[in-house]
């Protein structure tokens, strides 16, 4: 059985990413906070055993920038289509083409996601044919398929969607049931997309440190550590 994990991911380029983040932070700190959110996240998920870590990347020249900062242990992808649907069709479509039997993808916007949320997608594809993990903003942080059961169904789940809303997981749900697929959820966890967001993540951070828990976001830690002292 082959099984990847796909991460979207965008060059880290001032004025390109966490662009929502300004003004509470300059072009240059969203683009650096983006690059630690990214590269704490691929840490994390290279700890999953007999998995493969597969780089969506746009634009379609950010491959040399993300491979020296994630490192070249992934497989790298450009990411193909006009919206974030057909990109993600896009995406999984490669996936199934490749041999893949359990596909995940994810963003890169939940650093502190718990890795044992992703062990527990790959083990509900067992019995599901979609797993999707809701984000507490309306949209979700995961989305998994069983290729072996769905292979036709993938395009139709991204159809129709209003991307950059807070109804998508709703939609998304909508279009699943109406496939006949059967479905498993994770539990629901945070972007941090928003400034306000920012707060949230370095109290949790915090509060995951003084509790003596796992801290994975290590890189994120310390930025925000700068950020706010």
């Amino acid at each position: 059985m082959k099984i990847c994990v796909i991460v979207f991911a965008k060059n880290p380029i001032p004025n390109e990413v966490k662009t929502r983040l300004i003004p509470r932070l300059s072009p240059e700190q969203a683009a650096t906070l983006y690059a630690a959110f990214l590269t704490d996240w691929c840490e994390t998920l290279s700890e999953l055993p007999d998995v493969d870590l597969v780089i969506a990347y746009t634009p379609a020249d950010a491959q040399p920038d993300l491979q020296a900062l994630i490192g070249d242990d992934a497989i790298y992808i450009p990411q193909v289509g006009i919206n974030l649907g057909e990109r993600l069709t896009s995406a999984t479509q490669w996936a199934a083409v490749h041999g893949y039997t359990k596909i995940l993808l994810v963003g890169s916007d939940s650093p502190t996601l718990p890795i044992s949320y992703i062990s527990q997608a790959l083990t509900l594809l067992d019995s599901r044919n979609i797993v999707i993990g809701p984000s507490t903003d309306g949209g979700y942080y995961l989305i998994g398929f069983s290729v072996e059961t769905l292979t036709t169904t993938i395009p139709y789940v991204f159809e129709d969607i209003a991307w950059s809303t807070a109804e998508v997981f709703q939609q998304t749900i909508g279009r699943i049931h109406a496939a006949e697929a059967t479905l498993g959820l994770l539990p629901p966890w945070y972007d941090i997309d928003r400034a306000e967001d920012l707060v949230f993540l370095h109290a949790h951070i915090s509060a995951m440190r003084l509790a003596g828990d796992s801290v994975q976001a290590v890189r994120t830690e310390f930025l925000l550590t700068k950020l706010f002292s």
